[in-house]
């Protein structure tokens, strides 16, 4: 059976973020999946509650709706991220104003308490570096668009650190076939994020950890 690319992918002509700027739904729907966690838990880690952080992400992607025909990599180290934790942390300090405006002593005292809890600079991915989600996620968007074969020689060879021999044998692939495998699924990997200043680097695959 050959590999089918997803519709998105298909479209090579336009990125993710591209067609996102579209509207495209299909588009949204998978940047959403990719940064969704971590605006929800850059709003956790600021002190809201579920509720609160949950109104806090409506906010942010309804700004970045509004804005993301704005978002530009003018500098080597701009990312989609970075940009996106501004509005984030721009939004959270609008929610803390606003309690502290329409509740009175104590929940103002809160909502200060709040605004002190966020932090100027970006903070990390949750699971301890700037893009081992991000990258997790966005393997998992595109896991359909392979042959079981193919996605486990690419996870063996690339994340799990075996060598291309034993995949191989494993499988019973042609170790050619298994350096194809990891070409192919990183460069489906790198049209997911292009734009978003996570590819830039050759090697980015390598930062994703096994556990």
């Amino acid at each position: 059976m050959s590999e089918t690319p997803s519709a998105a992918a298909d479209r090579t002509s336009l990125t993710l973020l591209g067609l996102a700027r579209e509207h495209d739904p299909e588009a949204w729907r998978r940047l959403v999946a990719l940064y969704g966690p971590a605006v929800f838990g850059w709003a956790k880690r600021s002190g809201l509650a579920d509720e609160d952080a949950a109104d806090v992400c409506q906010n942010v992607w309804a700004s970045v709706d509004a804005s993301l025909g704005r978002f530009r990599k003018d500098k080597a180290g701009d990312t989609f991220r970075g940009w996106l934790w501004t509005i984030t942390r721009n939004k959270i300090r609008d929610w803390a104003r606003s309690k502290a405006e329409s509740v009175a002593a104590a929940g103002g005292t809160d909502a200060q308490h709040g605004l002190q809890q966020v932090p100027e600079t970006e903070p990390p991915d949750e699971s301890g570096g700037q893009d081992h989600g991000l990258l997790r996620r966005a393997l998992d968007l595109i896991r359909p668009d392979f042959e079981d074969s193919t996605w486990q020689a690419f996870w063996r060879l690339v994340v799990l650190g075996h060598s291309a021999r034993d995949v191989a044998a494993d499988l019973g692939l042609a170790p050619n076939a298994v350096h194809q495998a990891r070409f192919r699924v990183v460069k489906r990997l790198r049209q997911e994020l292009t734009g978003l200043g996570v590819a830039d680097d050759p090697s980015f695959v390598s930062v994703l950890p096994a556990a």
